[in-house]
C-alpha cells in the first residue's frame, strides 16, 4: 500500500478573523499518494493559491491539519553543496545537461521552467508545488514541457500538486484532479471519472464545458428549452432541477419557424461553435464546419440521438 505524500484534513481558512467573515477555504480534505501528480483546478479566485500558500507554510490555517512528508528538505535546500551527482542527474532528467555553461539570461522560457523544476527537486525533495507552471510559455513549448512533467517526477520518485485554471492542462497529465470553486472542493477523481460522472453542476460545466438548463416537472417527465426530457422511470419521483448537456449533443439547423437565434460563432478546429439564445437561455452548440449559419439567423435545436445528458441533483446519466 502506498504512503501518502500529503494529507489535508478538514482545512478551513480566512484572512479576516472576525466570526462573521466568510471562509476562503471550507472543509478541504485531500490526499496525494507518493508518486502521484494531483491537479488543483478551478477558476480565478476560487482559493487555489491560498491553499498552495498554506501547504508551503507561508500562511497558517485557521482550522484543520496539513501533513507533508519530508518538509525539512523542501525548506532548507541542498545540504552538501559539493555533491553534484544529484544535480547532474536532474539536469539530465529535465534535458538541460548540455546547457550547464549557460547563464540564466541565455535560457529560453521553457528551459527556465525546466531549471526551476530541477532546482526544486535538487535537495532530494519528494514533493513539489507547481503554481500555473506553464502559463507564460508559448503553445508549442507548453505542450512539450507539460507532457514531460509526469516523467520528470517519476524519474525522481516525487509527488506533486499542480495548480491550474485550465481544465485541459489538468486532465491531460494529472493522475487525479481536485475541482474547486468558491473555497470548496466539488470532486476529486481521475480524469476519466470526472468526464463520465461529474458529481455537481459546476464540475459538469467547468470540466466538460456542458450547457446547464433548468427543468420544469410535467407529469412523469420534465420540460426544457430543448423540449421534453425523458427522466427514465427510476427518476420520476426524484426532485430533478437541472440538466447538463454537451454542445456536441445538440443539433442546429436554420429554420424560419425556429424559436432560437444565433448570436455568435467561432471556429474550433474541425468544428463550429454557435452561441444561441432560446427561451431566455444561452446555449453553446457544436456542429460541422459545413453547417454555416450567420449571426441573427433563426434556427431550431434538438438533442441528438445516441447521446446522453446528466440530471441534477444526483448526477444521473441518461442515454438517448
Amino acid at each position: 500500500m502506498k504512503n501518502d505524500a500529503l494529507i489535508i484534513d478538514d482545512l478551513h481558512h480566512k484572512y479576516d478573523k472576525r466570526e462573521c467573515s466568510n471562509w476562503i477555504l471550507n472543509e478541504i480534505n485531500l490526499k496525494i499518494e507518493n508518486g502521484e501528480l494531483l491537479g488543483l483546478l478551478g477558476p480565478s479566485g476560487c482559493g487555489k493559491t491560498t491553499l498552495l500558500r498554506l501547504i508551503a507554510g507561508f500562511e497558517y490555517p485557521s482550522k484543520g491539519r496539513i501533513s507533508l512528508n519530508d518538509l525539512e528538505n523542501v525548506i532548507f535546500g541542498l545540504k552538501n553543496k559539493k555533491d553534484r551527482s544529484r544535480v547532474d542527474y536532474l539536469l539530465n532528467v529535465v534535458g538541460l545537461d548540455s546547457f550547464i555553461g549557460r547563464y540564466p539570461h541565455e535560457l529560453s522560457g521553457g528551459q527556465k521552467q525546466r531549471l526551476a523544476i530541477a532546482r526544486a527537486l535538487a535537495p532530494g525533495t519528494n514533493f513539489i508545488l507547481l503554481d500555473e507552471p506553464f502559463c507564460s510559455l508559448d503553445m508549442h513549448v507548453k505542450l512539450k514541457l507539460r507532457s514531460e512533467l509526469p516523467n520528470i517526477l517519476k524519474g525522481c520518485n516525487a509527488s506533486g500538486l499542480m495548480v491550474t485554471h485550465d481544465p485541459e492542462e489538468a486532465m491531460s497529465i494529472c493522475d487525479k484532479v481536485a475541482v474547486m470553486n468558491e473555497g470548496k472542493i466539488h470532486q476529486i477523481d481521475t480524469p476519466i471519472n470526472l468526464l463520465n460522472n461529474p458529481k455537481t453542476l459546476f464540475v459538469s460545466s467547468f470540466i466538460l464545458g456542458n450547457n446547464i438548463i433548468n427543468l420544469q416537472k410535467n407529469g412523469n417527465s420534465y420540460m426544457s428549452c430543448l423540449g421534453e426530457i425523458n427522466s427514465s422511470g427510476a427518476l420520476q419521483n426524484a426532485n430533478i432541477k437541472s440538466m447538463s448537456i454537451a454542445p456536441k449533443f445538440i443539433s442546429i439547423k436554420r429554420s424560419e419557424s425556429g424559436n432560437a437565434n444565433v448570436i455568435s460563432k467561432e471556429f474550433l478546429g474541425e468544428f463550429l461553435i454557435y452561441k444561441v439564445t432560446i427561451n431566455g437561455n444561452i446555449l453553446r452548440v457544436r456542429t460541422d464546419i459545413n453547417n454555416l449559419l450567420n449571426n441573427g439567423d433563426k434556427c431550431s435545436l434538438s438533442i441528438n440521438k445516441n447521446s446522453y445528458y446528466f440530471l441534477y441533483p444526483g448526477a444521473h446519466k441518461v442515454y438517448i
